[in-house]
């Protein structure tokens, strides 16, 4: 029967006369980065450690050998014990062969305190099995830790300055809303009474002033909309979106008559998302494919969904036969207050895309555009499939 081939490692000690495997060993874990020890569960002291705990903390092997029994309350930050605790209950139920991990800060011999990775494993153990030495391995993960704490104050920072956002344009949506609704009103009742005798040049501004308070009361609607959406937690779900664009349809029943446009929408299939941002999504897709056309035009809008080249997602394509969008222009659409037509030919906030957007970012996707001038446009959503 052969024997198995020896390693490199075996095959240069066999080779070597005299070669003693101590100062081998010793060397290699003097030149490894880590820090490397080994901890007495007996004595609750280390008994080993190597030079990269001097890089590490500063203090040399001999140094931390004397502090025996008190090294963990002298150099581990107090309110990190009970992790570690934890972490020794854990290494005496280990199995051979596991490993467990533990991060905790230790005082540097300068005052400074330092983050660890620790990664142990059983060493020893007692001739009844349990274990009296672990071995672990060390590294300094300061910048990593300094990194998360910086991100996460960004993160706070962030979200504190969109929950003010939020506050303010609730506000300001809120004292817009009645006074706009009241001119909406009133306009509207004077121009449908037979007792207003206007001159035509008064209907003429009664009509213009009628038309910019609607787009009034449309934009406070959008600012809200598009506000509630930043920072918004999504409350991600099993959607049938058949069933979505569904309700799109019927809430844009009046614009489809009004404009005799020509509306088709494929079988689609489920998806993971929030029920009301998919619905105000493609609302806002699909309203604007029926409303940007030329004037004496049917619009032509088809909703059609397709797998997406990345895995696990659905490409969803808004198409109409309307005015197109100019290439130099696809870049910037969906900025926020961004519009293509400014002169009030067609009339909006220039939030609709840019709420399409943050809608499908929250879902993890995206929505992008492919147009010419003339030839009608075609937005895609991608979001993940349920």
């Amino acid at each position: 029967m052969m024997r198995p081939a020896k390693n490199l490692l075996d095959q240069t000690l066999d080779s070597a006369p005299g070669w003693n495997a101590k100062p081998f060993l010793q060397k290699v874990t003097d030149i490894v980065p880590s820090v490397i020890y080994v901890y007495n569960q007996r004595t609750q002291s280390n008994e080993y450690s190597n030079r990269s705990l001097g890089e590490a903390l500063g203090f040399s092997s001999l140094e931390i050998k004397q502090m025996g029994a008190e090294m963990l309350a002298r150099l581990c930050h107090p309110d990190d014990m009970p992790r570690i605790g934890a972490h020794f209950e854990h290494i005496a139920t280990l199995a051979d062969g596991h490993v467990a991990d533990v991060e905790y800060r230790a005082r540097h011999k300068n005052g400074n305190w330092v983050w660890l990775l620790s990664r142990d494993a059983v060493f020893q153990r007692d001739p009844d099995g349990a274990v009296s030495r672990h071995i672990g391995v060390a590294a300094d993960i300061t910048r990593q830790k300094e990194a998360e704490q910086r991100a996460l104050a960004e993160q706070l920072k962030a979200e504190a300055a969109n929950e003010e956002l939020r506050s303010f344009s609730y506000a300001m949506s809120h004292d817009m809303k009645s006074p706009s609704n009241t001119l909406e009103m009133l306009l509207t009742e004077l121009l449908a009474s037979d007792d207003a005798a206007l001159s035509d040049d008064a209907q003429e501004l009664a009509e213009l002033a009628l038309t910019t308070a609607r787009q009034m009361s449309k934009l406070v609607a959008d600012v809200r909309e598009y506000t509630a959406l930043i920072g918004a937690q999504s409350d991600l779900q099993d959607v049938a979106l058949d069933a979505v664009l569904f309700d799109v349809l019927s809430d844009l029943q009046i614009s489809i008559r009004q404009s005799r446009a020509e509306v088709t929408v494929e079988t689609l299939p489920a998806v993971r998302g929030d029920p009301a941002q998919l619905r105000l999504m493609f609302r806002n897709l699909v309203e604007n494919a029926i409303r940007f056309h030329p004037p004496g035009t049917q619009p032509k809008v088809s909703v059609i969904g397709a797998p997406d080249i990345e895995v696990g997602k659905v490409a969803i394509t808004v198409r109409d036969n309307g005015l197109g969008i100019d290439p130099r222009d696809q870049g910037s659409i969906f900025n926020v207050f961004k519009r293509l037509n400014p002169n009030g030919d067609y009339p909006g906030s220039g939030l609709g895309l840019p709420i399409c957007r943050r809608i499908a970012a929250t879902h993890g996707g995206k929505v992008d555009v492919t147009s010419q001038v003339g030839s009608g446009a075609a937005f895609t959503v991608r979001i993940p499939l349920a």
